[in-house]
């Protein structure tokens, strides 16, 4: 079979009851981290301005925008739900990918609209994270990475729609190929800057959702779209294709990895804030009282390669001579840094514009105090983590030397340039010992036919990040956080995602409608898919 057979194959066969308890309560966890990224995000004026122009030309449809409730035509729904749940980049991700824009959107527009009951919705959901999941690891070494990956919430429309429209495994193949024919990528101009990083999956989501459609009504689709050697969709978007990346489905759950970010902003700032928290909580206990930014004289992020050029990437697109917007900020740990000293927080509230504007001179201020460093053993504890977990020899043993020396070439081409924060190549031999024992282990495995078994209920998501805060008096606090809190690798991660639902959902619901919409997401199965809408419309 090809690939897209192989993957219909397992959408077409998923049943509610084949997907573990566990992973259920993941997704919907991950639908209360959805939703507070949406309560969030109604501080965005570029989501607002997606919301104003939809509802310009807009037909009336049984699907409802969250949370002001207007009834709008599911591709509508799809379109308004996505910027906002994107506006400040506080959405969750898996291995790997950002998926939970379109698994949960998109299910809950068709599950609200159609009428489709909850364990369809919540299993489609599941469908989408696998898929998702697996098609962003297979592209994982080529231009487009994380939130860059915006083709694969066309695959999920695609993959939810045909799920809940029970279509049959040939037009499911059809629906995703579809999907793939014209993959959506991002262009960093458009992320990094300006408002227009709110369509990053909105669009694809759509078009997912179109391509099952077309897919139902007969149209066909190219069934190597995968594979296919010249232009097919590896061969255009990954520098070393890893087609071993989609197998395990219905056996190894890439949902288990799922991870809520309680920090609006990119991944990489996570375990940065956990840290900074800790240090200032340390002053706080120790001084009796918090810390007042003026005593700040210097703060010092350690971090893996990964918060480096997310950071060198996003600093270009911030000047002094324009206001600070969540957009430009977002993968900014000095700005970050700064956001929490000065407002006391990090969350929705601290990011809209208003606040951003009220206090951009103290954020200024300390974001030029904060000093943000690389460090090699950080970030091949990032690589340990990641390339461990698929058993045998990791993506490490499956690399030819010619694939190695284009993921090299390729990587310069898109993160070379002038760096704000550097790269210190020199210490990288401090670690090589350990990089020599990493790359001889996975040899050896590989060559001794031991595939292993993937497994990613053992999966820690490694991010390492220590915060040195150094105050006016010569005195310093410091803590590390390797695992991001909402992560997978510490307990709790459900409820993470809950609080932070309940969190940002107020004020625009009172704290009893956000305590009992959190309820209605964990209770999912037991009421139709427009009662949990309704919750979240305040009513």
């Amino acid at each position: 079979m090809s690939v897209v057979e192989e993957l219909a194959e397992f959408v077409c066969g998923l049943g509610y009851d084949d997907v573990p308890a566990r992973v259920r309560e993941l997704t919907k966890a991950q639908t209360a981290s959805v939703l507070a990224a949406i309560f969030a995000g109604q501080h965005s004026v570029d989501a607002a301005a997606v919301k104003s122009a939809a509802l310009t030309f807009r037909p009336s449809g049984e699907a409802r925008v969250i949370p002001t409730g207007e009834r709008v035509g599911v591709r509508d729904a799809i379109l308004i739900n996505n910027a906002y749940s994107m506006a400040l980049d506080y959405d969750d991700y898996l291995y790997m990918g950002h998926t939970g824009h379109s698994a949960v959107l998109v299910a809950l527009a068709l599950g609200e609209a159609e009428g489709h009951s909850a364990r369809d919705v919540l299993t489609a959901q599941v469908a989408g994270n696998e898929i998702g999941g697996r098609v962003g690891a297979s592209a994982v070494l080529g231009p487009q990475n994380g939130q860059a990956w915006s083709f694969i919430h066309a695959i999920i429309g695609a993959v939810v729609a045909s799920k809940l429209w029970k279509l049959s495994r040939a037009e499911t193949a059809h629906a995703l190929a579809i999907a793939l024919y014209q993959p959506t990528f991002t262009l960093w101009p458009g992320f990094m800057g300006p408002g227009s990083k709110v369509l990053t999956s909105a669009h694809p989501s759509v078009v997912g959702v179109e391509a099952a459609a077309f897919a139902r009504a007969g149209m066909t689709g190219a069934r190597e779209i995968f594979e296919h050697r010249r232009k097919g969709f590896w061969a255009s978007f990954t520098y070393a294709p890893l087609p071993k990346m989609l197998g395990g489905l219905g056996e190894a759950w890439v949902s288990d990895t799922l991870a809520f970010k309680r920090y609006p902003g990119c991944a990489y700032i996570d375990t940065t804030l956990d840290a900074l928290f800790a240090a200032l909580a340390e002053f706080r206990h120790e001084r009796g009282r918090a810390l007042a930014p003026e005593e700040v004289r210097r703060i010092v992020v350690d971090a893996s390669l990964l918060t480096v050029e997310m950071d060198n990437l996003s600093s270009e697109h911030v000047h002094a001579d324009e206001p600070l917007s969540p957009v430009n900020i977002n993968f900014s740990i000095p700005f970050n840094v700064g956001i929490a000293i000065a407002a006391g927080k990090h969350d929705g509230a601290a990011l809209a514009q208003t606040e951003l504007d009220a206090r951009a001179v103290l954020i200024r201020e300390l974001a030029a105090k904060t000093e943000l460093r690389h460090d090699w053993g950080m970030s091949l504890a990032v690589v340990r983590a990641f390339d461990g977990v698929l058993g045998g020899g990791g993506v490490m043993a499956e690399l030819r030397p010619s694939q190695a020396l284009a993921i090299l070439a390729g990587y310069q081409r898109q993160l070379g340039g002038a760096k704000r924060t550097g790269v210190r190549p020199a210490a990288l031999m401090g670690e090589w010992s350990a990089i020599s024992r990493m790359l001889r282990a996975a040899r050896r495995r590989a060559s001794s036919g031991v595939a292993g078994s993937r497994d990613f209920t053992g999966f820690r998501m490694v991010f390492p990040a220590e915060v040195t805060l150094e105050t006016n008096d010569g005195r310093s606090h410091r803590a590390r956080k390797d695992v991001p809190l909402g992560a997978p690798g510490l307990e709790g991660r459900a409820a993470v995602a809950h609080d932070k639902l309940v969190h940002e959902a107020q004020p625009r619901l009172s704290p009893e409608g956000a305590a009992r919409l959190s309820e209605c997401v964990r209770n999912l199965e037991l009421a139709p898919i427009a009662a949990l809408v309704d919750a979240a419309c305040g009513r």
